[in-house]
């Protein structure tokens, strides 16, 4: 027998013998019987020596051990932990009016900060409370920038400034072995900073930035401009948040110099801490915040609320619309149940952190954004004051729908006052208690809420209890709340076309 490598190969060669693999598994079967005879012989050998044992099968079917048991016992003594979860918050006020607020946690970093009662709404020249914020935590009087910097980064600390309308916030998340040097810091930057000229025009150049990055977010500046609309411009939360392009050759050292002089005193600040000791929070203010006078302050300008309207033309392909009410502040006895109002309409994005599904049952979703293809965004929006806030909708669609948007936010919002049913009512409580518990497991969240309480009210209102309050609300109680706010002037804002949107006096026609 021949055969061929491949076509072309002319040659022939034998074909191989093939490979016996019957006589090899003989050869290996018997081997291995060989050497299994010889194991077990040995085995029993061995065995006859030992003295026989009765074999307990165990659940997984293998014999159980005849070996002496080698566990040994271990007696760990740890010390008990001073305290689980967090701490109740506890408020000390200084000689000198300082408010020191903290509550404790069981974890390595702390979040320690300063709330202001002083904002935009103290700004002489508007855009000084904005350009202090960029200010923060730059050249002082122990502290060049290059230190603090340097001193930050050898503390692992992240260090942060916010302007708001009626207070300025200062915080520092670091490690709790750091928080005696981050109070220091704190208090320099804030009561005796340098205020170098060649900063100042460095941080100018990061706001004008800063201001062109704004104007790709209409929604924010919607939110801005609906202020605007609602207290008017020469109000004091009327004015403008970001310092506008033509005011930044006016603000000068000089002038913010005169801002801290006038609003910085110990008496309207609380230094607030979570995820530190109280009283060495207390030990560390004294000595580093009791130095300083109390100060005396000028009263705190009224906000009144008028409506009116802001319109900005642009050539953007949307156009954006806002419609806000006045509503209740931070000390209004229906601030609990306009919160659970702003859930149920759909506060916030309508598809936000919570899981699939989480705000597609609200009123927004439901009737406007899942029944309209031609809207691209719907919204609620709030803003609280001391004594005044703020309660609306945003939409955004092209020029050529508006009309139809508007009609139906107009809609949406006068069902507020009509009926509410117990589901929607039970849903947006449960999502409420639910997003405040969650929010405040969140350390710097934990740090905003005893800060802005305190320098609020005095005090803080524990967690239980604002669920307890949250759960006492009614149907009754939103309808009310929103009968009162469609009573008042609408404010209307629009980025766009504002052709396309119908005139204030139409609109304020739907709620009278």
């Amino acid at each position: 027998a021949v055969h061929r490598h491949n076509n072309s190969d002319s040659r022939v060669y034998p074909r191989p013998r093939p490979f016996c693999v019957t006589m090899f598994a003989q050869k290996m079967c018997a081997a291995s019987a060989r050497a299994a005879s010889a194991r077990a012989v040995s085995a029993r050998a061995v065995s006859s020596h030992r003295p026989r044992t009765t074999s307990v099968r165990t659940i997984w079917g293998a014999a159980a051990s005849d070996k002496d048991d080698l566990t040994v016992p271990m007696v760990v003594t740890a010390p008990e932990p001073l305290f689980t979860g967090t701490t109740p918050t506890q408020v000390t006020t200084l000689s000198n009016g300082l408010k020191v607020a903290s509550s404790d946690l069981t974890l390595p970093c702390a979040t320690v900060g300063v709330y202001i009662e002083a904002g935009s709404c103290c700004d002489s020249v508007s855009g000084t409370a904005h350009m202090l914020q960029h200010m923060a935590f730059k050249s002082s009087s122990a502290y060049s920038h290059l230190r603090m910097v340097r001193a930050g980064e050898h503390l692992g600390a992240v260090a942060s400034a916010t302007a708001g309308r009626e207070n300025m916030v200062y915080q520092v998340d670091t490690l709790k072995s750091s928080v005696p040097e981050v109070v220091e810091m704190l208090a320099d930057g804030i009561f005796e900073p340098k205020l170098l000229p060649w900063e100042v025009e460095e941080q100018k150049e990061i706001i004008k930035m800063e201001l062109e990055d704004a104007k790709k977010n209409p929604q924010q500046m919607l939110q801005d401009l609906s202020h605007t609309a609602a207290f008017g411009t020469s109000s004091p939360l009327g004015k403008p948040l970001m310092c506008p392009p033509k005011n930044l050759g006016s603000v000068t050292p000089e002038m913010l110099k005169a801002f801290i002089d006038e609003n910085y005193c110990p008496s309207n600040m609380v230094l607030a801490a979570a995820g530190y000791d109280h009283d060495e929070l207390v030990a560390l203010a004294e000595a580093s915040f009791g130095k300083y006078e109390a100060g005396s302050l000028a009263p705190a300008p009224a906000a009144t609320y008028a409506g009116g309207e802001v319109r900005l033309s642009s050539d953007d392909e949307m156009t954006h619309f806002a419609l806000s009410f006045k509503a209740a502040g931070w000390k209004g006895k229906e601030l609990v149940p306009l919160c659970v109002l702003n859930t149920m309409m759909g506060g916030g994005a309508s598809f936000s952190a919570g899981g699939p599904g989480k705000g597609m049952y609200t009123r927004l979703y439901q009737n406007i954004l899942n029944r309209y293809g031609f809207v691209q965004a719907a919204s609620v929006f709030t803003a609280f004051y001391n004594d005044v806030g703020i309660f609306g909708v945003y939409g955004t669609t092209s020029a050529d729908c508006m009309g139809q948007l508007v009609a139906t936010i107009c809609e949406e919002m006068k069902k507020m006052a009509v009926s509410i049913s117990a589901e929607e009512l039970a849903r947006a409580k449960n999502q409420l208690k639910t997003s405040l518990l969650m929010n405040l497991e969140s350390r710097p969240v934990l740090f905003e809420d005893i800060g802005r309480q305190v320098l609020t009210y005095g005090a803080r209102t524990p967690p239980e209890e604002l669920v307890l309050q949250i759960e006492a609300v009614t149907a009754t109680d939103l309808i009310n709340v929103s009968k009162a706010m469609l009573k008042t002037p609408p404010s209307i804002a629009v980025y766009g076309d504002t052709t396309s949107v119908p005139r204030y006096d139409q609109i304020a026609s739907q709620f009278g």
